[in-house]
Parts: C-alpha cells; structure tokens; sequence
C-alpha cells in the first residue's frame, strides 16, 4: 500500500513496473518447480494474465489456460 502520487485519501495497492520481471520470474520457477516448462512465446500471455490479477476489471484473454 501506497499514497498515490497526484490523489489524497487512502493507500493504494500498486504494482511497480521494475517489479513484473521479478514477478514473472517467480512464475516461470513455479511453473519449472512443478515439472512444467513455459515456452518463452507463452511469456505475453503469461503477464496478461498476471495483469489481470492486479486489475480484475480488465478481461484480457480468453484464449489459452495457463495453469502453475
């Protein structure tokens, strides 16, 4: 939780983006750990879907099942 730059009120949750290759490489080491391999033209997809956790609101994909 963080004061948003340019609004008062409460903290907000953010997601810094120096952060996402960290994220997703904990991702990628999740996925190898349990015995799957992510090929890297999934990666997009992949952070789509991490994205989509940090924003509910926003649908991204529909089209492939990416489970860890």
């Amino acid at each position: 939780m963080e004061a948003h730059p340019h609004l008062s009120g409460p903290g907000m949750v953010s997601v810094h983006p120096c952060r996402h290759a960290e994220v997703m490489k904990k991702i990628i080491e999740m996925v190898t750990e349990s015995g799957g391999q992510l090929q890297v033209h999934s990666y997009l997809i992949v952070f789509l879907k991490f994205v989509q956790t940090v924003i509910p609101t926003v649908e991204y994909d529909f089209t492939q099942n990416v489970s860890m």
